[in-house]
């Protein structure tokens, strides 16, 4: 039976979290957080997006950790899921977390001044 794409990718961003929580020990990836994933139309290649909470190292140098440890998450993922081929992993920080977060923080500004303004 093949399984379609939509629920690979679902499997794979479920699977890829537990891994990061339960066999990683880097500290670099605590606080990482699997938002996407994206699958190549004959799903060789998925590109993981992620988001970090509350780190105080730059994104970029956890995007390069975690693209340095794929092999490592490609063969655990391997291990766990049911298809014959696994995906090359690359990872990307997805700012879309950070985006949201700076616009909440310039209206709650901007609400604060209109209240002081009355």
């Amino acid at each position: 039976m093949k399984v379609s794409n939509h629920r690979k990718k679902e499997q794979i961003k479920i699977k890829l979290s537990s891994i990061l929580k339960k066999s990683s020990s880097n500290p670099l990836f605590e606080g990482v957080t699997i938002v996407d994933v994206k699958l190549s139309p004959d799903s060789a290649g998925a590109v993981v997006f992620f988001s970090v909470f509350d780190s105080s190292t730059p994104p970029d140098e956890i995007t390069k950790a975690l693209n340095s440890a794929s092999g490592f998450f490609q063969s655990k993922l391997a291990a766990t899921l049911r298809s014959r081929n696994t995906p090359r992993l690359t990872f990307k920080f997805d700012k879309g977390f950070d985006h949201a977060s700076r616009i909440d923080e310039i209206l709650s500004k901007i609400e604060i001044k209109e209240e002081d303004a009355e």
